[in-house]
């Protein structure tokens, strides 16, 4: 008997089955169908509405920061920055944001508002450091910012955080000579020598190397000298 019911429930067409049971269903729940059906249709349109105003809303932040860094090239400083804001307070979070945060840093750079500027560059470093190589580029502009502020071990800091975790990116040069310059303002002057040494022997034929061997024929007279 058991072997014979199997095959009975196998010859049964599944899909015929549950088109019979849902068509009784909709027969005995008429107006319960009605109304989900309703709720359905104002869900997918809310839905789609909603994306659409979204998608609209997107593509016009990215227009708004083509403008500001537009502004910022024909030197309308205050102008991007309250672009920037506009952009910030309708997209906080996300690539527009991010945009939005390193343009308003580039403006207050220029605008020599160094703090500032370290501000927007870490708003938009959180948002924009796993685009392309923009982290090692964003990092190296709060870097030059503390140095223009006088803030050298917070320059020294975030030029070696190029160094530690982009350690093959074209800005690490840079970021050592950064250092050195650095190491000279607060006096430390043979850490200067040694990084102003790696940059030398590091980038043999380059501008860099250029760079360090002119600041070690001056720096390293005196540490002779005291010996």
């Amino acid at each position: 008997m058991a072997r014979q019911w199997v095959k009975d429930e196998l010859k049964k067409d599944p899909l015929k089955h549950i088109v019979e049971t849902s068509i009784l269903y909709i027969k005995t729940h008429r107006e319960t169908v009605i109304a989900a059906i309703i709720v359905l249709v104002i869900v997918i349109a809310i839905s789609v509405v909603t994306t659409n105003r979204l998608k609209k809303a997107s593509e016009l932040a990215s227009e708004q920061t083509g403008f500001a860094s537009m502004y910022l090239k024909a030197g309308y400083i205050d102008q991007a920055i309250q672009l920037c804001d506009q952009i910030i307070q309708t997209h906080p979070s996300g690539i527009q944001g991010g945009f939005a945060n390193f343009y308003k840093a580039e403006a207050f750079y220029l605008k020599k508002n160094y703090e500032e500027a370290v501000k927007s560059y870490q708003k938009a470093l959180t948002l924009l450091r796993k685009k392309e190589d923009l982290g090692a580029m964003i990092i190296f502009s709060i870097a030059n910012s503390y140095e223009n502020a006088t803030k050298y071990q917070d320059a020294i800091n975030s030029f070696k955080q190029i160094v530690d975790e982009y350690p093959a990116h074209y800005l690490v040069p840079e970021a050592q000579i950064g250092m050195a310059r650095c190491y000279e303002a607060i006096g430390d002057l043979k850490s200067a020598i040694s990084y102003y040494q790696t940059v030398g022997s590091l980038n043999p034929t380059t501008v860099y190397k250029t760079v360090a061997d002119a600041r070690l024929k001056i720096l390293e007279k005196p540490i002779i000298n005291q010996n």
